[in-house]
């Protein structure tokens, strides 16, 4: 269906369908393509590429709350090569940009909405929480039950280098932050615990899914034969499989936190950091287990980080991407930690 403005601009219409809330109309831009995935949104006013290209929003339709997105374009590096969402749905693109992110989203095969209902869509997702939705026909297909972090396992890997960087769907800008190491990236399914020991540090890096998914047991068990030996970091779900491996469990949230303005408290010093989120479960956190809580979320009190051992990690993206620079020294710790040995 296309509806004619008095300008004669052509402009199709396209519907998302949300299970429990209903069907919203509004104007296509990208894909005319079936696709579902679980509704989420972020409150980010800026970034938006970085988000649509975040492997960790793998199997969801994201929803941005801010009512003004596209103002500079496409002029912006991506987390990963192309974009990793289910699709998007956004209140208002200007004209001068509306047909490059259509195009730059077709190219890829992800629809698209523009509707004015985001606020009401947003708003269902804060009380009911995540619901799924889909594009192009009423279906929907739980993403969860998918292995999602192989489908972002970006190449055959690269085993040259003094710090290992296991692949789970890492953002792009977590390398800016390496550039005191030769960073060598193992996708997790090549990841061999014989070849661990001739790194000086470990990263298990962020990536989609739910942390307790069976593709990613042996793995898990893989870690625990890994802490209080070798340097550890972990990021996002680096750090929910870490916390795994030590006997804690997770949960899945009500909406998760997904922003650039997080803030979180490193209990160790009371300094308090504005942060970018991105997950949809959280870590249990309990004590006796070899780990204590280094990091608590400031708006839920939910756990934002474990250190023990020669291991730190995040649940919060220290490299941000988007987001601002407060990373709360992590990297530094980590360097330190991998020097110390």
């Amino acid at each position: 269906m296309y509806l004619h403005h008095k300008a004669k601009v052509r402009v199709k219409l396209g519907k998302l369908y949300v299970d429990g809330l209903g069907i919203f109309e509004g104007e296509t831009i990208g894909s005319d393509v079936f696709k579902t995935g679980e509704l989420v949104f972020t409150t980010s006013p800026s970034g938006y590429i970085k988000s649509i290209t975040d492997p960790s929003y793998t199997g969801q339709i994201l929803v941005f709350s801010f009512p003004y997105i596209g103002s500079y374009g496409l002029k912006e590096k991506g987390e990963s090569e192309r974009p990793r969402v289910s699709g998007v749905v956004i209140n208002y693109v200007p004209e001068r940009y509306k047909d490059d992110l259509s195009s730059y989203l077709e190219r890829w095969g992800i629809p698209g909405l523009i509707t004015k209902d985001t606020r009401k869509i947003v708003d269902y997702i804060r009380t009911s929480g995540n619901r799924l939705a889909s594009f192009g026909r009423q279906e929907f297909v739980d993403p969860y039950v998918l292995d999602l972090v192989s489908e972002n396992i970006r190449h055959k890997g690269n085993k040259d280098g003094n710090l290992l960087l296991i692949d789970l769907g890492y953002k792009g800008n977590i390398l800016n932050f390496l550039d005191w190491a030769k960073v060598a990236i193992v996708p997790y399914t090549l990841f061999k615990l014989k070849d661990a020991w001739k790194y000086d540090g470990i990263l298990i890096s962020n990536g989609p899914g739910d942390p307790s998914h069976p593709s990613l047991s042996p793995f898990v068990r893989e870690i625990r034969q890994l802490i209080g030996k070798k340097p550890i970091l972990g990021i996002c779900l680096g750090h929910q499989l870490l916390s795994l491996s030590l006997g804690m469990k997770t949960k899945k949230m009500k909406f998760g936190h997904r922003s650039i303005n997080h803030p979180v408290k490193d209990v160790t010093s009371d300094r308090i950091g504005i942060t970018t989120h991105n997950h949809g479960f959280t870590v249990q956190f309990e004590s006796g287990h070899g780990a204590e809580e280094r990091y608590i979320s400031m708006n839920d009190g939910s756990n934002e980080g474990l250190e023990g051992r020669k291991f730190l990690t995040t649940q919060f993206h220290p490299e941000g991407g988007p987001g601002p620079a407060d990373e709360l020294g992590v990297f530094n710790e980590f360097r330190r930690i991998v020097h110390e040995g």
